[in-house]
C-alpha cells in the first residue's frame, strides 16, 4: 500500500480459502495513507489451525447486497482449538486494508507475545504433559524436519533452533535469548509487524518454515529428515 483501488482484492480468488497476513507496516497516523504496507499469502484450502497457531487470516466475501464494489471482511486467528472469527465487517470498500491495518497489527503482535511468554514458561518450568506452545518449532523437531542447532536465516539475520523449539538469537556481548518465530522476526523488522513463518528459511536448503509446516500438516510425526 498505497495501491490503486482496482488492484485491491474484494473477493477471495476461486482457488483460495483465506489470505494469511505476512507483513503490515503502519505509517504516520495523521497521513492520508496510514498504512504503508500490507502483504499476505493466499491459502488454497483451510489448514489445520493447530499447526497454524499464531496466524491471522482474512477472508473476503460478497456483502449482503452483492455490491461488486464492496466486500464483507472476516478476520480469523488460529489457535490450538481451531480457527476463530475475531471480527466481521459487513460492507467495506477497497480501503479495507487501511481501515483494518492497526487491528491486524495488534492481533499479530499479541499472538507473538503470547507465544514468547509460553516458551519462557516451558523453558523454566516442568513441561511434562504441557501442550505445544503456539508459534514454536517443537512439532517440526518431533517430525524430524528441524533439529536443535539448525540455523534459520532471513534478511542477513541468523537464528539457532534451541531445545524445546525456541529460537536463539544474539551473540556476546549481546544476550542470547529464547523466543518464538514471529516474535523474533517482528523484533528484527520493527516498525514492521511480520509473520515469521513466511520469512525464516532453513539455512541448509533454503526452505521456508511455512513450507516445512505445511509438510508437517500433511503427514504429522511421520516425516523423516
Amino acid at each position: 500500500m498505497p495501491a490503486p483501488p482496482d488492484t485491491v482484492p474484494l473477493r477471495n480468488p476461486t482457488d483460495a480459502w483465506a489470505l494469511v497476513i505476512t507483513t503490515v507496516r503502519l505509517g504516520r497516523p495523521w497521513s492520508t495513507r496510514p498504512t504503508d504496507l500490507m502483504a499476505g499469502v493466499w491459502l488454497p484450502a483451510q489448514p489445520s489451525a493447530d499447526v497454524h497457531q499464531g496466524d491471522v487470516a482474512v477472508r473476503l466475501h460478497p456483502p449482503a447486497n452483492h455490491d461488486p464494489g464492496k466486500t464483507k471482511v472476516e478476520i480469523l486467528t488460529a489457535t490450538a482449538y481451531g480457527w476463530h472469527n475475531m471480527l466481521t465487517l459487513p460492507s467495506m470498500d477497497a480501503r479495507w486494508p487501511h481501515h483494518l491495518a492497526a487491528t491486524l497489527v495488534a492481533w499479530m503482535r499479541a499472538l507473538a507475545d503470547e507465544a514468547e511468554r509460553a516458551i519462557g514458561q516451558r523453558l523454566f518450568t516442568s513441561s511434562v504433559g504441557a501442550p505445544p506452545y503456539p508459534d514454536g518449532l517443537d512439532q517440526l523437531i518431533d517430525a524430524g524436519l528441524l533439529a536443535p542447532g539448525d540455523e534459520l536465516v532471513w534478511n542477513g539475520h541468523t537464528a539457532i533452533v534451541g531445545h524445546g523449539g525456541a529460537l536463539l538469537h544474539g551473540t556476546e556481548p549481546a544476550p542470547v535469548f529464547p523466543t518464538a518465530v514471529s516474535a523474533l522476526a517482528t523484533r528484527l523488522a520493527t516498525p514492521t509487524t511480520v509473520n515469521g513463518w513466511y520469512l525464516w528459511r532453513r539455512a541448509r536448503d533454503g526452505r521456508l518454515l511455512a513450507d516445512l509446516r505445511a509438510e508437517l500438516a500433511i503427514a504429522p510425526l511421520s516425516v523423516q529428515r
